[in-house]
């Protein structure tokens, strides 16, 4: 009863996780739920934990926490500053306060991924302990099976134009890999069915279920996706062919080295068919979709990386205005690069490849249950594929389903590891109840071998705990403040570091600050309130600055409060502002009107050039805005009006007109 609760638990999770949108909401709800399914699994089945010993030898312990331990890395102070990241120094410059370099640029992005991670442990552990029994394992499968066929169908049904989650073409590949599992094990049970003297459940419904999985998840990729997701679809469940003929006819070594020949003429067969983009990066070369600003990201990546979850706050700075366009996504290979560095996606696809080989050997040496292991040699070929071809594999539903998937493929990858840990807790409970016998250093060992799973799991529900706390009680927190003051204000509250709820927030665009402060249709209006408010706030918003000074709307705020106290220091505030979000259309108002009235600003060669693209933008692309440019004009020093009449004068010279008029109408008066 426990265990099937734990299920539930966890495809709650999946569940949610696929269909809510990606938010701090959601990964917190998911952290929760694992946590509570992690506790649960180490407290109650005490076989569970022999089990997951035998499967988490020690080379796969240091793989698993490799990735948590660099993003820890990543937001901790370097002790040489040439290791962290440039823009820690250029903006202790232009806060004229000392600011610890590091490796990430937004801190609360990359804890976020390592929250995201944490769960993804947490989903594989709890799964890969359910499965150790071959009947959990094969009700897992069939769970696993109806979730993705049912995203899968969700997403095929909305329209084209329409964003369906993200990760709506890795789900149907799983759905494919699944399904063809799925129809392979039925097909087992079929011939065993059929044998005299056999007595065995018929395996038609998973049959007809696999089949129509099967037709929806296709038609999904065939319809909705490229041929890179189509290809990966269709290698990842060869290999689930290829275990079956060699099962399945018994072949024997060059039976075997035939049907693995043919798997790689296949396999090289149709790489070639993917539709490969020249003269670019590898890891947007399967891409279909536009991949400018990640290219230019590419370019510019550190080795280290620029910190887990900063590839989505670095996508603004790098594309171009273009109102209207869809958002760019770019490839997951390209997010671990930029965030993580090159060496750790070589270090993944290594990885992949070996996990892959281990499986697909384990399948050959399984007896019965050789379709679990081989689902997983399948997703391992996939996988990698569509990292390279979108972005959709790093979502939070995906990746909670993939751990699930190879939580469920390990689980049942060794022979016998169920049954030694039923044998054990038996032994453990006779043993038990014929009273205490004397301790032994054998007995010691065993003790401290079997418990150490336990541990582990009872501290990674507690990791969970505390950053579902982490992240829901800011939100829930600020959820009633409607000014900007007073959320700033709640944030300064915070301590420094990661637990800033606007930097958190502004990391996943929960908390949009500049969406609050600057609100569309009155740009007049929006920069004179803002004026009023920022001089009480500018403390709050150099705390945020503190957890990432990516932030062009916060750079630009305190510009603003700065503006009557210090140019130079105004100056060096709309420096970065301009720097950190130089196509943000929301900032052009407030930005014109603080530039424009700076004379300090308004001198500088460097500024003329950016305020002359400011203006450009609201002449040629923001004709709702234009009324931006008569609030910055009423604002405007006597050298920023004669700077930007010149400006209007070449752009548009009829504008200039209705640019003066309420001046002259003023003077009428």
């Amino acid at each position: 009863m426990i265990i099937r609760l734990v299920m539930l638990a966890e495809l709650v999770a999946i569940t949610a996780a696929l269909t809510l949108p990606e938010s701090l909401q959601s990964l917190g709800l998911a952290s929760f739920i694992l946590a509570t399914a992690a506790f649960v699994v180490a407290i109650f089945p005490s076989s569970a934990s022999l089990g997951l010993a035998k499967l988490l030898r020690p080379y796969l312990v240091v793989v698993l926490a490799a990735p948590a331990l660099w993003m820890a890395l990543q937001a901790v102070p370097m002790p040489v500053d040439t290791l962290g990241n440039p823009i820690w120094a250029t903006a202790s410059a232009a806060l004229n306060e000392p600011l610890a370099e590091m490796i990430t640029v937004d801190i609360g992005a990359t804890m976020l991924s390592l929250a995201q991670y944490c769960a993804v442990l947490a989903a594989a552990f709890v799964t890969a302990v359910i499965t150790l029994d071959r009947y959990r394992a094969a009700q897992v499968l069939h769970l696993l099976l109806s979730v993705t066929t049912i995203a899968t169908a969700m997403w095929f049904g909305k329209e084209a134009r329409a964003v369906a989650g993200p990760d709506g073409s890795t789900v149907a590949v799983l759905g494919v890999l699944l399904a063809c599992a799925t129809a392979i094990r039925a097909a087992d049970q079929l011939r065993r069915h059929r044998r005299p003297g056999i007595v065995a459940p018929t395996p038609l419904p998973a049959l007809s279920a696999a089949i129509i999985a099967m037709i929806v998840c296709m038609t999904a990729l065939l319809i909705r996706t490229d041929s890179a997701a189509v290809i990966a679809a269709l290698l990842g469940s060869g290999i689930l062919v290829s275990v079956f003929s060699i099962r399945r006819w018994y072949l024997g070594l060059w039976g075997t080295a035939g049907v693995l020949a043919t798997a790689a003429i296949l396999f090289i067969a149709g790489a070639t068919v993917i539709p490969f983009r020249t003269n670019t990066d590898v890891t947007i070369a399967l891409s279909t979709s536009s991949q400018i600003a990640t290219e230019r990201m590419l370019q510019d990546v550190r080795p280290a990386g620029s910190g887990a979850g900063a590839s989505t706050v670095l996508l603004p700075l790098y594309g171009d205005v273009d109102i209207g366009a869809p958002r760019e996504r770019s490839t997951a290979a390209a997010a671990i690069v930029i965030d993580m560095g090159w060496a750790f996606l070589c270090g993944l696809v290594v990885i992949a490849m070996l996990g892959a080989c281990i499986l697909f050997r384990r399948s050959l040496s399984r007896g019965y249950d050789y379709v679990y292991p081989a689902l997983g040699a399948g997703a391992s070929i996939a996988l990698p594929i569509l990292a390279f071809a979108e972005h959709g594999i790093l979502g939070l539903g995906a990746s909670l389903l993939v751990a699930a998937l190879f939580g469920l493929a390990f689980g049942q990858s060794v022979p016998g590891v169920g049954r030694e840990a039923l044998t054990v807790e038996s032994k453990e409970a006779s043993d038990w109840m014929a009273g205490p016998v004397p301790a032994s250093r054998p007995r010691l060992a065993s003790a401290l071998v079997t418990i150490w799973p336990r541990v582990a799991l009872m501290v990674l529900g507690i990791v969970l705990i505390m950053q579902t706390m982490w992240m829901v009680l800011p939100t829930w927190y600020l959820a009633g403040q409607s000014s900007l003051s007073a959320a700033v204000s709640a944030a300064a509250a915070w301590p420094n570091g990661i637990s800033k709820p606007v930097s958190v927030a502004a990391a996943r665009g929960d908390f949009r600050i500049h969406g609050e402060s600057l609100p569309r249709g009155e740009p007049a209006l929006a920069a004179d309130e803002q004026k009023t408010e920022l001089p009480a706030a500018s403390s709050s918003l150099v705390r945020s600055l503190r957890s990432s000074p990516l932030h062009g709307d916060i750079w630009l705020m305190l510009a603003a409060s700065k503006q009557n106290s210090s140019q130079s220091s105004t100056a060096a505030m709309l420096k970065m502002s301009y720097y950190t979000a130089p196509n943000d259309l929301d900032l052009l108002p407030l930005r014109l009107s603080v530039a424009l009235a700076t004379d300090a600003v308004v001198r500088e060669l460097e500024f003329r050039d950016l305020i002359k693209r400011d203006v450009s933008l609201v002449v040629t692309r923001g004709s709702a805005i234009r009324s931006a440019l008569v609030t910055a004009y009423r604002s405007a020093s006597s050298e920023g009006k004669i700077y930007l009449e010149s400006l209007i004068s070449e752009l548009d010279p009829t504008y200039l007109d209705n640019m003066r008029a309420p001046r002259s109408r003023q003077g009428s008066r």
